[in-house]
């Protein structure tokens, strides 16, 4: 029998709402699930991907990483992983090097054995670079095997990589799959068989319907296995209501693993506590409306985070298109435009963090446009974007740069930009500004790594980046020891 913690989308360093109090939130609940871990004696740490924010992390996540990482060591407890989306890159990458000064194990397609059981490795890799996966995995020395990996998987409703097809191509008869990436804690069983061509979408809702888990009359339970989300440790987004999680994972020696019996959820109870407010609203409600239900439902906050949603109340109808800008009565007919100032200046007032305020009512079709920005999440959407494309260190440490504006202020980013190019043509030549077009997607598939299970992100030629990360993680280790 195998005794497992899995995590799951860290993302340390992460600055949300571009507080030095988030960047710390994120490193306490790393630092109680490495507490969790020691103290339930576990065989293994299972990090199932996003272990850091950004594959340039700062010193400040990588030391608390390593502080970390050292006392699972002293505890005599390995710590997996696997590369998540946002440690991709187009060379060598965090976890590598990790691996490299002992604190970790990449796991592959050859497999970890920890105790009975044998772990394998997916990586992250972009859709548009699956189809040629062939999902070749050694085999195993034992009875039991579990595949981690990193991407949003099928069954779920959110699902765009089949778990069905990795299932079926795959030399191993995988027990149980520990994934990351969605960051809601939840689990599917998913079938072993590629001829049910309908397995993905059936078991989508065979969480608990026990009948539904047998498939095919002639299949015994063994045909479909759990496939479980940990869940993110902190909120990436305020709209993630749910508890933040990991868990004990029980994997029995003949890797008969049942869902409900052998993961064991666990909440992170450091996780700083996010307050929901809902207000309904009917056609002229206005801003005092908003205020009034915030006092009725919250005393103080206590640093807590604050996200207010409005929304039309349930028996207020739709607002009717078009709207005759020559009635009288169109003013009436358009739910009031509420401004955020003053909610903030209340969330701020009440004691809370930060307040994040969202409005879902139906507005006029230029409002609607406006409210449709969620600008609270323009770093992530900008950070998901950019895991999907091939840009040059460049332009990486541009974007880098653009995206961390707030270490700008006084300096002035135009110098920075200007100063920055010119360190890089001084080292490089021009040609570092274009993207090579053998590093494309397409092409990086056909010429090698990304053609295997374990070997997910592209190599650049040069190696100026892996001495840049290489010294940070001497600096870190030296530090620490200091």
């Amino acid at each position: 029998m195998a005794y497992l913690l899995h995590t799951s989308d860290t993302h340390l360093g992460f600055r949300q709402y571009h507080l030095d109090d988030r960047r710390q939130d994120f490193a306490d609940a790393f630092s109680e699930v490495i507490t969790s871990a020691i103290e339930h004696d576990v065989d293994a740490v299972v990090h199932a991907g996003d272990l850091f924010h950004t594959s340039r992390p700062g010193i400040t996540p990588l030391q608390t990483l390593l502080t970390k990482l050292q006392r699972l060591q002293r505890a005599d407890i390995p710590f997996l992983l696997i590369v998540g989306n946002h440690e991709r890159t187009h060379d060598r990458n965090w976890v590598e090097l990790l691996v490299e000064v002992d604190l970790a194990t990449r796991l592959d397609a050859e497999g970890t054995r920890i105790d009975d059981t044998t772990i394998y490795g997916l990586d992250y890799v972009p859709p548009g670079q699956r189809d040629r996966l062939d999902y070749q995995f050694d085999a195993p020395q034992t009875d039991s095997a579990i595949l981690v990996g990193h991407g949003l998987f099928k069954p779920f409703g959110h699902g765009d990589w089949s778990t069905q097809r990795i299932l079926a191509e795959s030399p191993v008869d995988f027990d149980l799959m520990l994934v990351g990436d969605d960051h809601g804690a939840d689990y599917r069983l998913v079938s072993r068989n590629i001829s049910d061509v309908d397995s993905d979408r059936d078991s989508a809702n065979s969480k608990t319907d026990t009948n539904s888990e047998q498939g095919a009359a002639t299949s015994s339970s063994r045909e479909r296995i759990p496939i479980s989300y940990a869940g993110s440790t902190e909120r990436t987004k305020a709209d993630q209501r749910d508890p933040r999680t990991y868990s004990l994972v029980t994997v029995p020696a003949d890797g008969d693993v049942d869902a409900q019996e052998h993961i064991d959820r666990r909440v992170i109870e450091s996780a700083r506590e996010f307050v929901y407010v809902d207000v309904p609203l009917e056609r002229g409600d206005g801003i005092e409306t908003v205020e009034r239900t915030i006092r009725e439902e919250i005393d103080t906050l206590d640093r807590a985070v604050l996200k207010v949603t409005l929304m039309a109340a349930e028996d207020d109808p739709p607002v009717p298109e078009p709207i005759d800008a020559s009635d009288d009565t169109a003013e009436q007919a358009v739910q009031e435009r509420i401004p955020v100032g003053p909610i903030e200046n209340l969330g701020t007032e009440l004691g809370a963090l930060v307040t994040r305020v969202s409005d879902r009512r139906d507005l006029l079709e230029d409002e609607r446009e406006y409210q449709a920005v969620e600008f609270a999440d323009v770093d992530a959407a900008v950070e998901e974007r950019r895991q999907d494309i091939v840009v040059t260190e460049a332009a990486d440490q541009l974007l880098e740069m653009a995206m961390n504006t707030d270490q700008f202020i006084d300096s002035g980013m135009a110098d920075t930009a200007q100063e920055t190019v010119t360190a890089l043509l001084e080292r490089e030549s021009p040609e570092a500004f274009h993207v090579d077009k053998t590093d494309a997607p397409d092409d990086a598939i056909e010429s090698g790594p990304a053609d295997s299970a374990s070997g997910t992100t592209s190599r650049a030629a040069g190696d100026s980046d892996d001495v840049g990360n290489e010294e940070l993680l001497e600096d870190a280790l030296e530090e620490l020891n200091d």
